[in-house]
């Protein structure tokens, strides 16, 4: 499936999971492995310290309705959704992703191939682009939750890419037409790098599984990059 396929199925059905999303990027030899070493040097996040053990970085762009894009190193992200579960509400200061992974070959190509797999449902709205590293990680016999159960994220699409994981029982990425358990529409293990799904977070709702150790003897975690968009209006000249 191509570029133009993705990007009609998006449009007929608001969400969809590729396995195969790697074949669309031109990855050069040694691009994925020093990809993934950008995720050995995430930050904890503290305002969900009490709730799971998650590390981050945060990347922005603003992306212009002639498609320009503009580098935003604001670090401070808000939601614009309250969720139910035990966490610090109100702004996050996070800490920005690093140079190098930045001007990383693999992610330029990443994030052109993701606006291009979503151009043609944007519209020519202007949209804040918002990527952030993830790693969820669990210790010795403990769990920790990846998402905060079955939700929306306040965005317009959001694209999960799996980067790797290690020591953790297969973790579970769900879709969902609504916020019951009956209304599951996708329900699988992501495990190939850049594993990808992509869902209108409008029309529907997800939920991934904890992460839990496979061996209780080490560390177990599941690293994963979320590349997000959400419209803005674009302030008109007085």
């Amino acid at each position: 499936m191509d570029i133009s396929q993705i990007s009609a199925h998006l449009r007929e059905h608001q969400y969809c999971h590729r396995r195969d999303f790697h074949e669309l990027i031109d990855a050069q030899p040694g691009d994925e492995q020093s990809f993934r070493a950008y995720w050995n040097n995430l930050v904890r996040d503290e305002a969900f310290r009490a709730y799971t053990h998650r590390e981050r970085r945060i990347l922005r762009y603003r992306l212009s309705p002639c498609c320009q894009l503009q580098i935003d190193r604001d670090a401070a992200f808000k939601s614009t959704v309250t969720y139910a579960v035990d966490y610090r509400q109100g702004v996050n200061y996070l800490s920005y992703c690093e140079e190098g992974f930045i001007e990383h070959p693999l992610m330029r190509k990443l994030l052109a191939t993701d606006l291009a797999v979503i151009a043609p449902n944007l519209g020519d709205q202007a949209c804040t682009i918002d990527i952030h590293q993830f790693r969820v990680r669990a210790d010795g016999q403990s769990s920790s939750p990846t998402t905060s159960g079955i939700h929306q994220d306040g965005l317009d699409w959001v694209f999960m890419h799996f980067i790797g994981e290690r020591n953790t029982v297969p973790v579970v990425s769900q879709v969902f037409a609504d916020e019951t358990e009956q209304r599951c529409m996708l329900n699988v293990a992501m495990e190939q790098f850049l594993e990808t799904i992509v869902i209108n977070d409008r029309a529907y709702y997800h939920r991934a599984g904890d992460v839990r150790p496979l061996v209780d003897t080490g560390p177990a975690w599941r690293d994963v990059l979320l590349v997000s968009l959400r419209r803005v209006e674009e302030a008109q000249p007085t």
